[in-house]
């Protein structure tokens, strides 16, 4: 992933390149720089990032996955966001999860 500036907006999503390659544009943000010529100037910002395969959107999005969590990170995002979740509907401690709770407790004192 990348960071790509535009003076003028970019649509959101997947850009075909030529082949099967594209872009994805994500996470817009606006920035105001000061113009020496014209006073102030909108820049807009992406985050970038490179497919190579571009034929399914399967394979688009895993490629972005892999780009933002190159380390596999996908279980642990998942176990904490598990874990969240039923913290705050009180069913943590509920007997039915106590095997995930034991493997998330395990996970978290590593």
């Amino acid at each position: 992933m990348y960071q790509e500036e535009s003076s003028t907006p970019i649509q959101l999503g997947l850009h075909r390149l030529d082949n099967n390659e594209g872009r994805v544009y994500t996470n817009e943000r606006t920035e105001e720089r000061e113009d020496p010529e014209t006073g102030e100037k909108t820049v807009y910002v992406y985050d970038v990032y490179e497919v190579l395969d571009a034929r399914s959107t399967a394979k688009v999005k895993n490629s972005v996955i892999t780009q933002e969590h190159p380390f596999g990170d996908e279980e642990k995002i998942l176990r904490k966001t598990l874990a969240k979740v039923l913290r705050a509907s009180a069913l943590y401690d509920a007997p039915e999860f106590a095997e995930f709770k034991a493997y998330n407790e395990f996970c978290e004192s590593l």
